[in-house]
């Protein structure tokens, strides 16, 4: 159910260590069944970025990439409810992308931010250049059939024109993929679902995503060395 018994194991402790930390706000530590898909490759992954210390892990399925690392874990692999640990499914392909585009891409891990805050507009993973613009923007989802619609409606919706009625935005994931788009124009998009990512060609006016399919080696995009200078999530607001 959870891609493998060792990473349902690691959830299920997880889980237990929610309950002792937030015994008010739960009534049971026991691992909730999820509806989501959970692919092997996407765990195998994970555990590679473990184990290579690109993933650092804390109590209570708190997890840190190497970018912008907090003492408890700045993200969760679970969330908690009364009845037990929700597993957060998005973050699981969305690890799977950010390994593999260190481990097996060649990218180094200097360039590639995942879980972008506010001011870059919440990209999901960027991979970026020497200059921090955005090269290869990355999109996540915990279905890979939502992905396809996402990015088809987005662009049937907005090839012409970016989004203007920024107050329509919330809610409206096509819009928002779109507005994101037209805003970072990067050089390459890649969607990630479980076991699924795509690379894209990418340009605007219009809107065009084709298909790469796989996201090039760092070399192929010149980004195989060390950024000259520390990187921070860029301002796309």
């Amino acid at each position: 159910m959870f891609g493998s018994p060792r990473f349902e194991s690691l959830l299920v402790e997880a889980s237990s260590d929610l309950r002792r930390a937030n015994p008010g706000q739960m009534t049971s530590g026991r691992l909730l069944p999820t509806p989501n898909q959970v692919d092997a490759g996407d765990v195998d992954l994970f555990f590679r970025a473990v184990q290579a210390g690109l993933i650092e892990l804390k109590p209570g399925g708190r997890f840190n990439t190497l970018d912008r690392p907090t003492d408890t874990g700045r993200w969760g692999l679970l969330s908690r409810s009364r009845q037990g640990g929700w597993f957060n499914a998005e973050y699981l392909p969305q690890l799977a992308a950010y390994a593999e585009a260190i481990l097996d891409l060649g990218y180094p891990p200097e360039r590639v931010l995942f879980e972008l805050p506010a001011r870059s507009l919440q990209l999901d993973l960027a991979i970026l250049d020497d200059a921090g613009g955005v090269v290869v923007l990355g999109e996540a989802k915990r279905s890979t059939p939502a992905l396809a619609a996402l990015a088809h409606g987005a662009l049937e919706r907005f090839a012409q024109a970016a989004p203007t009625d920024e107050t329509k935005r919330r809610g409206d994931e096509q819009r928002q993929l779109a507005w994101r788009l037209w805003t970072v124009a990067p050089r390459l998009t890649w969607l990630i679902g479980p076991g699924h990512r795509e690379a894209f060609h990418t340009s605007t006016g219009p809107l065009r995503l084709r298909s790469a399919p796989l996201l090039p080696h760092a070399a192929e995009l010149g980004l195989e060395g060390r950024p000259t200078r520390p990187l921070d999530p860029p301002v796309l607001q």
